[in-house]
């Protein structure tokens, strides 16, 4: 029986280290709306950097965007997605759509 456990707990630990060596430092850019005044940049940027796995935020207004910005997070893709990111955005009232890839 304390075979079994030891192997047991030795694949455990082998499929963790697997899903941590997978994972990855990743970098979005969302297209950001609804961005009309001073506070709206703090609010966006404290909401996406409150979500587990997001390692830096930072949103710019895009000139003349007429409310528009584009936020920029760098994220661990084993803790969260880039739809999860933009969800967050969206229900915090501030409408996010992941740029498309060029």
């Amino acid at each position: 029986m304390t075979l079994s456990i030891r192997a047991a707990l030795a694949f455990a630990a082998a499929l963790f280290a697997a899903d941590a060596a997978q994972a990855a430092e990743r970098t979005v850019r969302l297209d950001v709306s609804n961005v009309t005044c001073v506070t709206c940049v703090p609010i966006v940027r404290r909401t996406i950097s409150r979500l587990p796995g997001v390692e830096a935020v930072a949103v710019t207004v895009t000139p003349g965007g007429k409310g528009q910005a584009v936020a920029t997070v760098t994220y661990d893709d084993a803790r969260v997605t880039p739809a999860a990111i933009a969800l967050a955005s969206t229900e915090a009232g501030y409408p996010a759509r992941v740029q498309s890839r060029r």
